[in-house]
Parts: C-alpha cells; sequence; structure tokens
C-alpha cells in the first residue's frame, strides 16, 4: 500500500492543471459529458478533460513537495482525488484564470503568498497541441527560467478531435494571436479575458495576500504591454526571476 504524504512536507515545486471546461456537478462525478459547460467543438474532449485532472493529481503523488493548482478541484474532489495517494492540503483552486497565460501567473502569485518563495520547478498539464504556446511564449514572458519547467501533454484521441485540427485552430485563435500579443492586451485577447469574466478587481484580489513590496513588483509587471511591439520582454525583476535561484 502506498504510503500518505505528510501533512508537514514543505511547498516548493508547482504543478499546474491548465482545465478547459466547466463540471456543472452531476450523478456520475463528470463521466456523463451533459455535466460539463462545454463549446460545440469539444464535444466528446471531456474524458481528455479527466486524464489531465489525473495526471495532476499523478504528478502530486510522486512529487509530494509540490502545490497543485487547477479549476478542476470540485471534480476532483467527488472523485475522491481518484484514490491518487495525495495530500489535499496541498491542492488549491484558481478561480481567476480566464485563458492560457493566466493559467501559469496567477498560480505562481498563489504559490508565492503561500511560501514567499518562488517554485524551484513548475509542472505544467495541459493539451499537447498548445505545448509551443506555453513553453515558447508564456514562460518567457513570465520571466520564469525555461530550463525548470516541465510540459505534461494530453490531447484528446484522434478520433474525437484530430490533431490537425487542433494545431489549425491553435494557429489561429492560439499561438498565432499570444505571438504577436505576448502579455493579452491587444483587442483579441483583452476582448477573451473580459468575456470570461476578468474584471480589474480580480487584480486585487488576487494580490492582496502578497507581501507589499512583492505586491508592487507583481502590480508593476500586470501592467506591461510588451512595448510598442507588444513583444518585447519585461525589463523589470519578479520575485521568480532567474537571478533567484
Amino acid at each position: 500500500m502506498t504510503e500518505q504524504p505528510s501533512s508537514h512536507t514543505p511547498i516548493e515545486r508547482l504543478i499546474i492543471v491548465c482545465c478547459h471546461a466547466i463540471w456543472l456537478g452531476g450523478p456520475s462525478n463528470g463521466h456523463d459529458e451533459a455535466e460539463w459547460a462545454i463549446e460545440s467543438f469539444q464535444k466528446g474532449e471531456t474524458p481528455t478533460f479527466i486524464e489531465h485532472i489525473k495526471a495532476g493529481l499523478q504528478k502530486l503523488s510522486d512529487e509530494p513537495n509540490s502545490l497543485l493548482v487547477f479549476s478542476g478541484l470540485a471534480l476532483a474532489h467527488a472523485n475522491n482525488y481518484f484514490s491518487y495517494p495525495v495530500n489535499p492540503t496541498h491542492i488549491t483552486h484558481d478561480p481567476y484564470a480566464t485563458e492560457s497565460y493566466q493559467n501559469i501567473l496567477i498560480p505562481l502569485i498563489q504559490l508565492h503568498s503561500l511560501t514567499s518563495r518562488p517554485p524551484t520547478h513548475i509542472s505544467i498539464i495541459s493539451q499537447d497541441f498548445k505545448r509551443q504556446r506555453f513553453l515558447c511564449l508564456h514562460i518567457p514572458a513570465i520571466c520564469y527560467p525555461s530550463d525548470r519547467v516541465t510540459f505534461v501533454g494530453i490531447d484528446p484521441p484522434e478520433e474525437v478531435t484530430p490533431r490537425r485540427k487542433l494545431e489549425e485552430a491553435e494557429r489561429e485563435r492560439g499561438f498565432g494571436m499570444w505571438v504577436r500579443d505576448m502579455y493579452g492586451w491587444g483587442e483579441y485577447l483583452r476582448g477573451v479575458r473580459r468575456a470570461r469574466g476578468w474584471r480589474k478587481e480580480s487584480e486585487g484580489k488576487l494580490l492582496g495576500s502578497l507581501k507589499e513590496d512583492v505586491m508592487e513588483e507583481v502590480k508593476r509587471f500586470m501592467k506591461w504591454k510588451g512595448g510598442d511591439s507588444g513583444t518585447e520582454p519585461y525589463p523589470g525583476k519578479l520575485p521568480w526571476s532567474k537571478e533567484n535561484f
């Protein structure tokens, strides 16, 4: 029998599960697609979303000195964490993120609020066709060292959604948009955030538990628009910049 992790295990690493749909609740605990709020193009993909959650729980089981952050907390809890031997106090919910850039930035802030330190390593779990978006755009934009990042990609089966369709959509509305607007201040990406509920007051709630000096650093960063081109890296330092390791 696998031993349960100690509740006193310090948090040093970060695991992020980028959830892509909302489970509304129901008797099947997510195994019936009717219990999900999904877009029409996501039909048949909810088992893959559950696999993302399981992969995060497996990672936490393997690395108990991690904080696991995801939006699917209710589903994981309803399924008794799918029987993975994990410490529930090392699992938390991100109620703020509205897109993939925020999927990384917000858990970084949440972990720093808890530990006052940057994570020594980040594991990102998402759809594999988004790999380049996360590793080539979001991680450099956020100024976290790329050699301290692992990406776990899980796509829906080919018979559910062909890889060709996923890559085409990513070129048009994913990587193709972010490569020109790395901090998401352009009309299209700002519109995505607004449509999904991001408001100025969300930032205040998110940053409220940081130490004052760190809060000011992160506030300055969150106002950075990527310079005239929208793609210039942030010129300042952050609590998780390379110099802090």
